[in-house]
């Protein structure tokens, strides 16, 4: 396979899929025919390519369109299997011009079993093994179903039609328009998906049951599981209207569906898949037994269930253009989904819990000498699993979370409905939002953030306090003290994120020299929503002794004063009388998120 892949948008751009799958559950194959509108940009060539795999193709028809709506067939000479490019062409005795054409052909292929493109899904229902039909096109797996262009540039909208067992419901992105029966099948017709990427077209089929409910804008929202599961979808059903309605108001735009379904599946090799309108679910990732689960793991499922939605703006009204910049997808979605949650549930405290679980293992991972930068490049889709990772989402999240920080809440929202609202059902880069955020904010976000996403690692940040001012000096945090890595000379314009030093932000210089006003200055990332590393000299060591003490640290700040002290220490940034002196000062912790550092130092020390 080739490593950088030839990217198919660039010669053929589909407008409209007219698609119509039958399904054979007993074969476990299927059928289908499809319809491409499409426009060729590309110079003359006598071919079309298209996106296919493991499929058999017949009948292929290509016709050219005039101005005036009037088809030329073109006469096709040959059809080529590429199956190291996952291709089909299309060869014709002249060359196609630029213009407008239509693709058409019949298709066939295998529903398999490792849960891509279209699988069965098992599950027992009185004692019965029966299956549902579901799908998984994200990230490059839609070409397994019907040939396309699949690539998340090449958007378009899609009219989808199923066949298939007349006891069964199918479902998929947008609403059933028609129903009709014939013998012992069922034939449902969809009605046309807004403009979307190939890997956000998803169907279900197969005997589930539903609950549903409204949002205050009127959207249905519906769950689905099996019989025996569905009263376990109650709970995802009332927090996902309370997250539609938040969103609406905080995107400040409408959903842009008359629908979105929440699908539990028995069999689902992720968590979540965020398909527009049809959110299918790990049955772990979505159902709750109310009398007999933990708040733990409600917290769990309501941050998935926020995570998903939040892409049904950013990621499916708003897509990115190649797969390099998954990682704002998801990034932004798992923030996100923080902020939903603790505004329809503030008595859990979740950003405490992000600090811990996100930002944490973010910070642990992004310390080894062999991590990777935020933005990956990716040259084919197949490499897009390696970056789904705690880098792309959790320090994606953490980097996301220190810019909201640094901008102020109202800054960065009003940033993101401009962002949304210029490049609604279009494709950007992470540049085009860093420039949609500078515009709001009159701020130099691609400054600030070019380096956090492009380069790997983070600083540490080693404070003494001389006089009236701080001296800080930054380098590359790297947890192994023989690493070559230490010697990296990347310099990070790093906010300090403290009210007292004006929110200042240090210059890429190596050492920086902050004026203070106040001892109450001297803690630095307030509220741990930087990511890097703060030490701090023994004078500034003792006052913050004292502010522990007293009571004077909040209970984030606790736990971040705590972590940076014993990675630092495990790195030979400091030497370990510090850090136990500091941690001397927690016997009377009542938090649990700091607990959870303070058990990890404990056992660390007692390994050694």
């Amino acid at each position: 396979m080739s490593k950088n892949v030839t990217r198919l948008f660039g010669q053929f751009c589909p407008e409209h899929y007219d698609l119509h799958v039958t399904i054979s559950k007993d074969k476990l194959s299927f059928t289908g025919t499809v319809t491409i509108r499409g426009v060729r940009k590309s110079k003359p060539l006598a071919r079309l390519t298209l996106h296919q795999k493991a499929l058999k193709i017949t009948n292929p028809k290509i016709s050219y369109l005039n101005k005036k709506g009037i088809k030329t067939n073109i006469n096709l000479t040959r059809v080529l299997h590429h199956k190291s490019y996952d291709e089909v062409r299309l060869h014709s005795d002249k060359a196609l011009y630029p213009g407008k054409y239509i693709i058409s052909m019949e298709f066939a292929g295998k529903i398999t079993k490792n849960m891509e493109g279209i699988y069965p899904c098992l599950f027992t229902d009185s004692k019965e093994q029966k299956k549902l039909i579901v799908t998984q096109f994200e990230s490059h797996h839609a070409r397994e179903v019907f040939p396309c262009i699949d690539e998340p540039e090449a958007k378009a909208t899609f009219k989808l039609t199923l066949t298939h067992a007349i006891q069964e419901i199918s479902l998929s992105n947008t609403m059933q328009k028609n129903e009709t029966i014939k013998g012992s099948l069922k034939t449902t017709e969809f009605k046309t998906t807004p403009l979307m990427s190939t890997y956000l077209l998803a169907f279900v089929v197969g005997e589930l049951g539903s609950l549903q409910t409204k949002s205050k804008s009127g959207i249905l929202i519906r769950t689905f599981a099996t019989k025996d599961q569905l009263q376990n979808s109650r709970f995802t059903l009332e927090i996902a209207s309370k997250f539609l309605d938040f969103y609406e108001e905080y995107f400040d735009i409408k959903y842009p569906l008359e629908k979105c379904d929440f699908i539990a599946l028995p069999d689902f090799a992720n968590g979540a898949m965020e398909n527009w309108g049809l959110i299918t679910f790990r049955e772990q990732a979505m159902l709750v037994d109310i009398k007999n689960t933990t708040r733990g793991t409600k917290q769990y499922i309501a941050l998935v269930v926020a995570h998903e939605l939040t892409h049904q703006w950013f990621g499916n009204l708003v897509t990115m253009q190649w797969w390099t910049d998954l990682w704002l997808n998801e990034g932004f979605a798992s923030w996100m989904a923080y902020l939903a949650v603790d505004k329809s549930f503030p008595e859990w405290s979740v950003w405490a819990q992000f600090v811990l679980d996100e930002k944490q293992p973010a910070l642990k991972l992004d310390a080894l000498e062999h991590t990777h930068p935020v933005e990956v490049a990716v040259y084919h889709p197949d490499e897009i699993r390696t970056i789904f990772d705690i880098i792309g989402y959790e320090k994606g999240a953490s980097v996301i979370d220190m810019l909201q920080d640094y901008l102020g809440a109202d800054v960065f929202r009003d940033g993101l409905r401009y962002y949304l609202k210029k490049y609604a059902y279009k494709n950007t880069e992470t540049a085009d939002l860093w420039e949609a955020l500078e515009k709001i904010s009159n701020k130099k976000v691609s400054k600030l953030m070019g380096v956090w996403t492009s380069k790997p690692g983070y600083p540490l940040l080693i404070v003494d306090q001389i006089n009236d001012h701080l001296r800080i000096e930054q380098s590359r945090f790297v947890i192994n003290p023989t690493s070559k890595a230490r010697q990296d000379k990347t310099l990070w314009p790093v906010p300090l994120l403290n009210n007292g030093l004006d929110r200042k932000i240090i210059t890429k210089r190596k050492e920086n020299v902050v004026i203070i006003n106040q001892e109450e200055s001297i803690k630095l990332n307030d509220s741990q929503r930087g990511f890097y590393r703060v030490i701090y000299a023994d004078k500034i060591q003792k006052v913050l002794l004292e502010r522990l003490r007293a009571g004077k640290i909040n209970s984030v700040d606790r736990m971040g004063l705590l972590s940076d002290s014993l990675e630092a220490t495990r790195a030979g940034y400091q030497k370990i009388d510090t850090f136990l002196n500091l941690l001397s000062e927690y016997s009377g912790e009542n938090s649990l998120s700091t607990w959870g550092i303070i058990a990890e130092g404990i056992s660390s020390i007692r390994n050694i």
